[in-house]
């Protein structure tokens, strides 16, 4: 080891004693524990430093320390270099991508939903699907953020992902990026005068698009609807509200909360109601976001039944840090249903639950059109609206 090296752990070693000593006294004082778990953590690095085998590089350890600490956070929080950084609060570049939409759980970067129409989801991509690697690269580490800047590249460019998916063998799937437009919200009426309003992701303009097609239907005959958000995973919690409120008289949507947040209760105003007659929602894993907001709404308001599968629990507000040598991409506030329960990391769980078992392969066509012959889901939603309609007679 070299003198420099030995006075460099001699500093930061007395630092750190002097942090520990420090931190137990306040923990004892204070009766906190934050500063006793800092104090063990100190006490860990001074240990490391002086007693491993062989010299420490201390910026990969506390690199490591960093990844580690933001790792035990949501799925959506993460540490990213000064590279990384920089790219994520640089407006996205219009590359080719594949359509996917990823977070963390158990260290991998997993699928939350497919864009419909995208390469990833005519491969029979589906939400839940674990990501090993992209191009090689382990995903495990790597910030929700960094996965989808490496499935960007040029239109016509081929990524390779090899994947785990529960119950399968692990895949391998080659993809050849393009540029994936939003699908737009489209309407379209079935038989015995129910609208189908198909709404794949949720965006500034969703609101007033979906009242569009409402209006369509109405026109068209239209005496119920079935809201479809399967999939829907793109857009602001926010837009979401806005959503919800067109299918409401008045009351609450939810509300918004955080430590350093200041907490929003969202209501919906009675002016902007779009829709009163009989409906029925289907979701499935790959709902998340705004479209969860919009679920767990119409679900405590008793407004219609939620109709298929537990959505994914992604509806929170993340913000930038910027720090030395990078910076956080932190979750800083969650939304919560009008009842309380908080959406992120739980979902909205169906009153109406449609079990894989009776169609195995749903996911997965979902993505690609939900609305095809052989959806248990969307035709449970119908048995749903004519058990509600027969009850209402008698």
């Amino acid at each position: 080891m070299s003198p420099r090296s030995r006075l460099s752990i001699a500093l930061v070693s007395t630092a750190l004693v002097a942090y520990v000593a420090l931190g137990s006294l306040l923990g004892r004082v204070l009766g906190d524990s934050t500063y006793g778990q800092l104090a063990l953590f100190g006490e860990v690095v001074n240990v490391v430093l002086n007693s491993y085998v062989e010299p420490v590089n201390l910026d990969r350890a506390m690199g490591g320390a960093r990844l580690g600490l933001t790792e035990a956070l949501d799925g959506d929080s993460g540490w990213l270099d000064e590279e990384e950084f920089r790219a994520y609060t640089q407006p996205a570049r219009a590359e080719g991508d594949v359509g996917l939409v990823l977070t963390r759980r158990v260290s991998f970067l997993m699928v939350v939903s497919t864009r419909a129409g995208s390469p990833a989801a005519k491969a029979g991509l589906r939400p839940g699907d674990l990501l090993k690697t992209i191009d090689g690269r382990h995903s495990r580490g790597l910030s929700p953020f960094v996965g989808q800047r490496l499935l960007r590249g040029a239109p016509g460019s081929i990524v390779k992902l090899s994947l785990y998916r529960s119950g399968a063998e692990p895949l391998e799937v080659s993809l050849v990026r393009e540029r994936v437009a939003a699908p737009a919200t489209s309407g379209r009426l079935l038989p015995g005068g129910t609208g189908h309003l198909r709404v794949p992701e949720v965006t500034p303009r969703s609101a007033e698009e979906i009242r569009g097609e409402i209006e369509s239907l109405r026109r068209a005959g239209a005496t119920r609807l079935v809201l479809d958000l399967r999939g829907a995973a793109y857009g602001s919690p926010a837009d979401g509200v806005k959503v919800a409120e067109l299918f409401l008289k008045g009351g609450a949507i939810g509300k918004l909360t955080g430590a350093t947040v200041p907490e929003q209760v969202f209501t919906a105003d009675p002016a902007r109601s779009a829709w009163s007659g009989p409906l029925a929602v289907t979701t499935d894993h790959g709902t998340a976001g705004a479209a969860e907001v919009v679920a767990a709404a119409l679900l405590d308001a008793g407004r219609a039944e939620i109709v298929g599968r537990r959505t994914f629990g992604r509806a929170a507000v993340s913000k930038a840090v910027p720090l030395e040598e990078g910076g956080l991409v932190l979750t800083v506030a969650r939304y919560h249903r009008p009842k309380g329960e908080v959406i992120h990391g739980q979902g909205v769980q169906p009153s109406v639950v449609v079990d894989a078992a009776d169609d195995e392969d749903e996911e997965a066509d979902a993505a690609a059109s939900p609305e095809e012959a052989g959806d248990a889901i969307l035709e449970r939603a119908l048995e749903v609206l004519d058990g509600a309609a027969q009850k209402k007679a008698a």
